[in-house]
């Protein structure tokens, strides 16, 4: 597996980015309406050009990535197929390279990504509610 920093998205590497974002999405969070993911399509496809990607390759293949807006993590998404096989672990180390803190939000719901980022020395730092679905979400913090 490859990590690299992905500058200047193509389009065809865009469409693979929003494919894996929107079945992260929809397989992570089945409390949420597939609708809200659908609908955030275009702001997200317009947004990963200005964040910095950290991707995971894999003979040729893009399987994950993570999103990075300064020290806040947007997300990390890994295709269904390379999950639990390290390549979160591995886009996530490579992010702590770069940055001496870094910040998230996650949704208490998705017990998963919590225990994830727990397991990888992320402390809550804050509990609150996010509107745009009324679900409670853990604001997560690390520092090396």
């Amino acid at each position: 597996m490859q990590i690299e920093t992905l500058k200047q998205p193509t389009e065809s590497q865009l469409d693979q980015l929003m494919a894996i974002w929107l079945a992260g999405n929809l397989a992570a969070h089945p409390f949420v309406k597939a609708d809200y993911w659908r609908k955030q399509l275009p702001a997200v496809r317009a947004a990963l050009p200005a964040a910095r990607l950290i991707i995971a390759i894999e003979t040729g293949q893009l399987i994950g990535f993570l999103g990075l807006q300064g020290n806040y993590i947007a997300g990390i998404f890994v295709t269904a197929t390379a999950q639990k096989q390290g390549v979160g672990t591995a886009l996530l180390n490579a992010a702590k390279t770069q940055q001496s803190k870094l910040q998230l939000d996650v949704y208490v719901a998705n017990r998963s990504a919590v225990a994830f980022y727990h397991h990888s020395d992320f402390q809550v730092h804050r509990q609150s509610i996010d509107k745009a679905v009324n679900q409670p979400e853990y604001n997560m913090r690390w520092r090396a």
